[in-house]
């Protein structure tokens, strides 16, 4: 389905270039996710400088995928695809690369550009944000992953393919939280983007 992408912080430009160098890119829109209340505010706050977005990365690495987790859900079991914000003026390219050093200590290499995905997350009191997610998939140029931004991030693992749609997909569901929910939804929505664009390519 079609939906709108932009957001204040990413250029139309560029965005058609990415897609142009990186694509084909699908784009999926999401019926809203609510999101509990704590959640909520987290994200009311990170979208006080005007971000309505993230860039997101599947890292392939010795036939899995680097996953992250996050100090407030330690010892969850629940590690997902690192993801971060462009800063004002940085290309997606340039944000996403300087995201994926940060969060996992590994300097990385786009390979596809094969979704993005917009969604409304809804608040206790019926509050509304629009969200985008610039979904890629990259590889890494060796080195040991290990977060530079440790208060961002406290853990980094390396999973499978399966592992990430099937087992941590459905721990992110059943803790109810909207943001885990969104993430276990992109994560299976991009490995079929991933598959509809190696299938195109072969065509």
């Amino acid at each position: 389905m079609e939906c709108a992408v932009l957001t204040m912080f990413v250029d139309r430009q560029d965005l058609l270039e990415m897609e142009k160098k990186y694509g084909p890119t699908l784009r999926l829109k999401l019926d809203p996710i609510p999101m509990k209340d704590f959640e909520h505010k987290m994200l009311v706050g990170s979208m006080s400088g005007g971000r309505e977005h993230d860039v997101t990365m599947f890292i392939a690495r010795d036939g899995g995928y680097i996953g992250i987790q996050k100090p407030m859900y330690k010892d969850s079991g629940i590690f997902r695809a690192p993801s971060g914000g462009l800063n004002p003026g940085e290309t997606l390219e340039q944000g996403i690369k300087r995201e994926m050093l940060e969060e996992t200590g590994l300097e990385v290499s786009i390979d596809c550009f094969p979704l993005i995905v917009n969604v409304v997350f809804t608040g206790p009191e019926g509050d509304e944000r629009a969200w985008t997610s610039y979904v890629m998939f990259g590889h890494d140029h060796g080195g040991e992953p290990a977060p530079r931004d440790t208060k961002e991030i406290c853990c980094v693992k390396l999973i499978t393919r399966d592992e990430m749609m099937g087992e941590l997909c459905h721990k992110m569901m059943i803790t109810g939280w909207g943001g885990f929910i969104y993430r276990a939804m992109l994560t299976r929505a991009a490995f079929d983007a991933l598959d509809n664009y190696k299938a195109n390519k072969g065509k």
